[in-house]
């Protein structure tokens, strides 16, 4: 758990604070005691399996080259990966028991597949992290097999998925990489086009916002460090709600609200309704990537995350300023 938390810690994403797992009682930590567990349970597996080609990482994680077939969607297949591109990827997800011996055992564990994943290398934004340091060795077109131990993954975290102190098996093929700039220029294309279809009203900002007043305010208009009280829906642009509250209250200017929401709200007058459309460089940005992506809705409940906005999604809020103090 202390890695996990502390990668948590270290993106400003986690809501609680670092829980140690240290014992003055004894003379090892769980911690420690932990670590040599997993250690144990993968080398075994290793050796049982005759992986002769897997490498063990400085952290703890082992790694193995497989065969891929992918096809690269933008860069060129062999390009590396590195610090601070931002990596598409697929994976699958399987559960390591302290009981399998063989690889065929991971197929009933199997958690989850999931396409189009993204993640900004070596930033601390993805869950295991052991996935930052790995991916961060491959290049477009590979497909790794990497062996984590649940110090390197989600730690003592007790989820309908997995057990607590569970490793895992996660297979990752590296489909692109890109920058956070050409993202943004993308971005904003693809709101431009939206937005000249479904709201040709739509007021253009040089943030990247849309802003597009749906019934005016004709209250009072909000300054930087006001109060002020909104009911918001969050959505996808095909309006899948992925967020919503009523009675939203935060003073402006305090980190409260994501930069394109704050804006929009700053051009609203009290007892308004406004659409709001921004891409994701105004939004959670890069946010957290979490491997399997079926816990981000645990973990937002345990109020281990802050959000569960996956990384770099263009939002659409529609918005109800109800009170400006």
């Amino acid at each position: 758990m202390r890695s996990f938390l502390r990668s948590l810690k270290f993106m400003a994403f986690v809501l609680v604070a670092g829980i140690s797992v240290t014992s003055c009682l004894d003379s090892e930590s769980d911690y420690e005691k932990q670590v040599k567990i997993d250690d144990k349970i993968l080398a075994q597996f290793v050796e049982n399996n005759s992986l002769t080609t897997a490498q063990r990482h400085s952290s703890g994680f082992y790694y193995i080259a497989l065969e891929s077939d992918v096809e690269s969607t933008g860069a060129q297949i062999g390009t590396p990966v590195k610090k601070g591109d931002v990596v598409t990827f697929n994976y699958t997800i399987s559960r390591l028991t302290n009981s399998m011996t063989t690889m065929q055992t991971s197929v009933p564990n199997l958690i989850e597949s999931y396409e189009g994943a993204k993640v900004k290398i070596l930033s601390r934004t993805i869950i295991p992290e052991a996935l930052d340091y790995g991916i961060s060795l491959m290049k477009v077109g590979d497909k790794y097999r990497f062996l984590v131990p649940s110090y390197l993954a989600f730690g003592s975290y007790r989820s309908q998925h997995f057990a607590p102190n569970s490793n895992f098996i996660i297979d990752v093929t590296v489909v692109d990489v890109d920058t956070e700039s050409n993202i943004d220029d993308a971005q904003r294309e693809e709101i431009a086009n939206y937005v000249a279809i479904n709201y040709p009203q739509a007021q253009n900002y040089a943030s990247g916002l849309y802003f597009i007043d749906s019934i005016p305010g004709s209250g009072k208009k909000p300054f930087d460090s006001d109060r002020v009280v909104i009911d918001f829906k969050r959505k996808l642009l095909d309006n899948t709600n992925i967020g919503s509250a009523e009675n939203a209250a935060f003073f402006l200017n305090t980190a409260s609200a994501v930069l394109g929401l704050e804006e929009g709200l700053k051009l609203m007058r009290e007892g308004g309704h406004s659409i709001l459309i921004m891409p994701s460089s105004i939004g959670f940005k890069q946010s957290l990537c979490v491997v399997p992506d079926k816990s981000r809705a645990e973990l937002f409940r345990d109020r281990l995350i802050s959000t569960h906005v996956r990384p770099y999604t263009i939002l659409k809020y529609v918005v109800n300023l109800k009170t400006v103090n």
